[in-house]
């Protein structure tokens, strides 16, 4: 779910990595773009052939993904970047997706998919990076030291964070109130330092 107003962001084909979605109007740093909603499932039966067609699930705890609804508009069409200008946030059991930095007009809103190291449940890897960044690795994949380095943060993070609150095969619920802005974060140092 988009919680920019229409007139901040579009959507848009790309030329190689299906739709997009891009800034109409400058996105200040730290601003919060969206929420990642759809039916949470348990991460254990999904089905890894649906990522064929795109890669649409998002963990929110070891046990548990958000999985969204392909039919509406939504933070869930971010395509991956290995130089990404966006970035996750953990709230109230929530997902949100901010600007890691100012977004100019035009440019593509993008996200690291922190994927793990390749695995031999990825033998035949539909996870190729398209990015075309000057830093790009040429997959979605983290290496090893990068992903060991972000597990790290991430465990940090889940202690400071509430607990999530869902139900299987339900969606997961809008909040009543949304941060607009996340001033400072760690994530801000970390991948500064990478």
């Amino acid at each position: 779910m988009f919680l920019l107003s229409e007139d901040y962001l579009q959507i848009r084909k790309t030329k190689k990595k299906g739709f997009g979605v891009f800034a109409k109007k400058r996105i200040k740093a730290g601003t919060v773009i969206g929420d990642y909603l759809g039916k949470v499932i348990k991460t254990a039966d999904y089905d890894l052939e649906n990522d064929k067609h795109g890669l649409y699930l998002m963990l929110l705890t070891d046990e548990a993904a958000v999985y969204p609804d392909l039919k509406k508009p939504g933070i869930h069409l971010f395509n991956h970047s290995c130089e990404p200008n966006c970035w996750i946030y953990a709230y109230l059991g929530h997902t949100l997706f901010f600007a890691l930095r100012r977004i100019e007009p035009g440019e593509e809103l993008t996200i690291s998919y922190l994927l793990s190291p390749k695995s031999e449940n990825c033998k035949h890897c539909p996870h190729d990076c398209k990015c075309g960044s000057k830093f790009c690795t040429g997959t979605m994949h983290l290496s090893e030291d990068k992903y060991q380095k972000w597990q790290k943060f991430q465990n940090e993070g889940k202690k400071k964070t509430e607990k999530v609150k869902f139900t299987f095969g339900k969606n997961l619920p809008k909040l009543l109130n949304y941060p607009k802005i996340i001033p400072k974060n760690p994530i801000y140092a970390m991948i500064s330092s990478t």
